[in-house]
């Protein structure tokens, strides 16, 4: 009677542990479950990681532009004028190609310490081993509408815009006087007492569009002679038909807050 018992008591037992063991998996709705909110996590922070490295590359376009802006500076300083950079051209100003290093200049004489600092993070239109990998802020930007105007106000940085008479409003707005077209290449004019308004444009940054918005416009990222880099929508930018009619004569109001 005493082992009968005892067996009993060993099968229950075992029978229990047995039925204790019979869900030690997932169904396949649980399954099914956890993979759905793994990728719903997951379709989350794919444009936030993306957000981010877009504000990142904007913010160091920003900075890059800055140091531009104070290489700039310490050059005009020391030479009396900007880093040359004319197109080739009689009075109608063409469409050939720029003469001297330009922006570059600026790395080559040691005013700036990174050639890096050339070269937009968000510029991913030229390779890395080509000359115009280190030209985002001088290059022709392609979306300017120059049909109400001239060729010149396409290209991001030219130190010269043409205008001579020191009563136009504009004139200040140019990073010096404009060159004598007549010679090849253009040979800068140099006025000591020359110097820059502060809203006079450096340069600017196209390549940001796609994330840098005021609604439904993209924003430029501009410098200017003060050291500013202003977001400016790239409708003022580019079309001739709001005002200002040129890109290089956007000021300070044109951006936004």
């Amino acid at each position: 009677m005493l082992a009968r018992r005892r067996e009993g008591r060993t099968t229950t037992g075992a029978g229990q542990r047995a039925g204790g063991c019979s869900r030690g998996g997932f169904t396949l709705i649980e399954l099914l479950v956890v993979i759905g909110i793994a990728v719903l996590l997951l379709a989350m922070m794919v444009p936030t990681g993306k957000a981010m490295r877009e504000g990142n590359r904007a913010m160091a376009c920003k900075s890059q532009l800055m140091q531009i802006g104070q290489a700039m500076k310490a050059y005009y300083a020391d030479e009396g004028g900007a880093p040359p950079f004319y197109i080739d051209t009689g009075q109608a100003w063409g469409t050939d190609d720029p003469h001297g290093a330009g922006l570059m200049a600026l790395y080559d004489l040691g005013y700036l310490n990174r050639r890096e600092s050339l070269h937009c993070p968000r510029d991913i239109y030229v390779d890395g081993d080509t000359p115009e990998y280190y030209q985002s802020y001088q290059r022709r930007d392609e979306d300017v509408d120059t049909s109400s105007g001239t060729d010149l106000d396409a290209w991001s940085y030219l130190n010269s815009r043409g205008v001579t008479d020191q009563a136009d409003l504009y004139y200040r707005r140019q990073l010096q006087p404009a060159a004598i077209v007549g010679a090849a290449p253009p040979v800068p004019v140099i006025h000591p007492d020359f110097r820059p308004a502060d809203d006079t444009v450096i340069t600017w940054c196209p390549f940001h569009t796609d994330y840098l918005r005021s609604g439904d416009v993209g924003d430029y990222q501009v410098l200017f002679w003060d050291g500013s880099v202003v977001r400016i929508p790239e409708d003022i930018m580019c079309d001739p038909s709001i005002a200002p009619d040129a890109p290089w004569k956007v000021g300070h109001d044109d951006g936004i807050e």
